[in-house]
């Protein structure tokens, strides 16, 4: 291991034995037959390799039960590999699953000298960090009371603020931060954006691909406890939306293209401007896979993106129906590809008489931002009376131009009513779809703007 990695991790597996029957493990411990076994094996991590230089920061993305925090365990400590092993080159700090290294009964205060002392710090070096710590978390008067009666954002504010207050080289940090507010996670990431500035080397998992890119060098995707690639950020997240939205039938198709990658030397931990570079192509310090080894999927239909519990409203007057996404064949879709123009259908049933009736839709992302919409009319400009038993068909067209990801459609139906306007009826989260990754944008956010750059030599 040379001075310039800060974690090498070396053909790690971490096993576990699963029993049928309890009584199984007994008699396994008493079988004198050895080649008798009353186990199954189960690989939570295997035969992982990768090496993370000092001053990196490096995510891991992957769907739940990849091994992701296993494998974080492992490198902190907390779990010992079933084969192979790791190297750590400096002093960690990490922040796992709430309530790690943490005693309930103690309070806040008592905790921090306790999470300290177990990092090596004396105790004269815990006082004089006592209170930037304290300041972090911002608890105010919990910080003396036992940590069993911290909600979850609290403990979590308490973790992350002696996490990255005791001067470690590497840190680590697990999900945990998704239970923060906010304003907390901004707060935090800002914290770690200045880590990286120093120098220093971040292991940081998430399930958010945008959080990756935003915040990562490179990412390590895991599925199934392997690791299936190591590469520049936004690669790494694009095939992990694609390794997660693909269907089961075609999964297999998915992991050739990335051994096809991993061929082309991605996944070699040297830079990329090697005589690998061919491969790829530059552009602003990013690196975009040359076209061929990334393929356009197809728009379908995928069963599996169906809304399970859509936000149903009373509705007064009016019932939405019927309503979905179609292509320009006609065919009902929710698997999208960038800058095709698509139509959103629905059916509203007037069960009674009407007045001065909007129609509407929104897009929304899965965390509830509106990033675009769209009303037949101005308010009070609406079609002026529908009378009984009417049923209307209405149709936005749209041209989605958006990263690749899951989004949310809201469809709506307004009226006059004693002079206010009042919903008649709107369905919430009645459509999800999914925009395809786009391999020709050369775009860092979610929305398109269609924005082109031009490079001179002085």
């Amino acid at each position: 291991m040379t001075e310039e990695i800060a974690i090498q991790v070396n053909n790690v597996s971490k096993i576990y034995k699963l029993y049928d029957k309890p009584i199984d493990r007994v008699n396994e411990s008493l079988n004198f037959i050895k080649s008798k076994k009353y186990h199954r094996e189960f690989f939570a991590v295997n035969d992982v390799s990768f090496d993370i230089k000092k001053g990196e920061t490096v995510g891991i993305i992957g769907k739940n039960g990849s091994g992701k925090s296993t494998l974080l365990k492992m490198i902190t400590g907390v779990l010992t590999p079933s084969s192979g092993n790791i190297q750590i080159n400096g002093k960690i700090s990490a922040l796992l699953e709430l309530g790690a290294g943490f005693n309930p009964e103690y309070s806040g205060r008592q905790n921090i000298y306790l999470n300290a002392s177990m990092m090596g710090l004396t105790k004269e070096e815990i006082e004089n960090k006592v209170p930037s710590i304290i300041e972090f978390a911002d608890i105010g008067p919990h910080i003396d009371q036992p940590v069993k009666t911290y909600s979850s954002g609290m403990f979590v504010r308490l973790a992350f603020a002696v996490a990255i207050n005791v001067d470690p080289e590497i840190l680590i940090v697990d999900e945990a931060l998704a239970v923060g507010d906010d304003l907390f996670q901004k707060k935090c990431f800002s914290r770690i954006d200045a880590f990286k500035k120093s120098g220093k080397t971040v292991l940081f998992v998430s399930h958010s691909g945008n959080l990756i890119v935003e915040l990562c060098d490179k990412a390590i995707l895991m599925n199934d406890g392997e690791k299936l690639i190591m590469g520049p950020s936004n690669t790494v997240v694009n095939l992990y939306q694609k390794l997660l939205f693909t269907p089961k039938d075609k999964l297999n198709n998915v992991k050739e293209q990335i051994e096809k990658i991993n061929h082309f030397g991605i996944d070699n931990n040297k830079s990329h401007t090697s005589d690998k570079k061919s491969d790829f192509e530059e552009h602003r310090g990013i690196y975009h896979l040359k076209e061929g080894l990334l393929d356009e999927q197809e728009e379908y239909f995928d069963e599996g993106l169906i809304p399970s519990n859509p936000i149903l409203y009373e509705n007064k007057g009016a019932r939405i129906f019927d309503y979905k996404i179609l292509n320009y064949k006609g065919e009902n879709i929710n698997v999208l590809r960038f800058g095709k123009k698509y139509v959103l259908s629905y059916k509203v049933h007037f069960y009674e008489k009407c007045q001065n009736v909007r129609f509407g839709m929104i897009i929304k992302t899965k965390t509830g931002i509106e990033i675009s919409g769209a009303e037949t009319a101005k308010p009070g400009n609406g079609l002026s009376s529908i009378d009984v038993n009417n049923i209307l068909t209405i149709e936005f067209e749209f041209t989605p131009k958006l990263a690749a990801g899951v989004y949310f459609l809201r469809c709506g139906v307004v009226g006059i009513e004693d002079d206010t306007e009042i919903f008649l009826d709107r369905q919430v989260d009645a459509i999800a779809f999914r925009m395809l990754e786009h391999k020709k944008s050369l775009m860092n956010s979610l929305v398109d703007f269609d924005i082109t750059s031009s490079i001179y030599k002085l």
